[in-house]
């Protein structure tokens, strides 16, 4: 049922691509600036790092963003993610199963 599911989220639903075109590069890159600054502090000389590299993170970011939105489907196995979620929560699994059945019974019966 899991991997039955998979396939609809994955093939019909919803494409890697898809989800991560949405995404700002540079709504992202801010989000992520500060966790890469706070990162970067904890390595020697950290903070002089984070002071010198600061006003070029927001670029920098923005275009790491960019590129992995153009390679996501070489990086991220959307099919094991998918999986993953659904066998760590059955819940969501058997509420999407009961929408999809209901869906396709309603779509049969319109004949």
């Amino acid at each position: 049922m899991a991997q039955r599911l998979v396939n609809i989220v994955t093939e019909k639903l919803l494409t890697v691509e898809e989800a991560f075109s949405h995404i700002e590069p540079t709504q992202l890159a801010a989000f992520l600036q500060p966790i890469v600054e706070e990162e970067l502090s904890k390595e020697p000389h950290g903070e002089l790092m984070v002071k010198i590299l600061r006003p070029f993170l927001p670029l920098v970011l923005s275009h790491v963003v960019a590129n992995l939105q153009k390679e996501i489907e070489d990086i991220l196995d959307l099919r094991s993610v998918v999986l993953e979620a659904f066998v760590r929560d059955k819940v969501v699994l058997v509420e999407l199963f009961q929408k999809v059945k209901s869906k396709t019974s309603d779509l049969l019966s319109i004949d």
